[in-house]
């Protein structure tokens, strides 16, 4: 799965005590699917899926709704140079981007704009570190 580029990362309590990861990767440019993680290196392709990450992270909070639906928390979002004071929820590959430059600082293509990504969850980057 690899090839297809990971978007962002959720989790659900279904088949046993622990957490399941489900990965939303791009398979084409209006086309995110969800991916349930079997094990390390395998994963299996689901049904849910949707045009946009957005619509396709609702679809799969209805779809999982009974299994403990949560996004991992891959902190907030800033853009620069004037970082704003609120941010927005970042998404794992903002993360990654964020985490993998030296600085922290990188450009985010859909903003048009220079962005860094703070404040994420000890899971999101212990993940992070994993998928690497």
């Amino acid at each position: 799965m690899a090839s297809f580029p990971l978007i962002h990362v959720a989790i659900i309590q279904r088949y046993n005590p622990g957490k399941t990861y489900l990965f939303l990767r791009q398979l084409e440019p209006y086309r995110y699917v969800w991916f349930l993680e079997k094990s390390l290196d395998q994963e299996e392709e689901t049904s849910i899926w949707g045009g946009v990450s957005e619509e396709a992270i609702l679809a799969a909070s209805k779809h999982w709704v009974l299994d403990e639906f949560r996004l991992l928390n891959c902190g907030f979002r800033y853009e620069l140079p004037e970082r704003d004071e609120i941010g927005t929820q970042a998404l794992y590959h903002q993360m990654a981007a964020s985490y993998a430059s030296m600085t922290g600082v990188y450009f985010d293509g859909e903003l048009g704009h220079n962005c860094i990504v703070q404040n994420a969850s000890n899971e999101a980057k212990n993940l992070w570190r994993r998928l690497q």
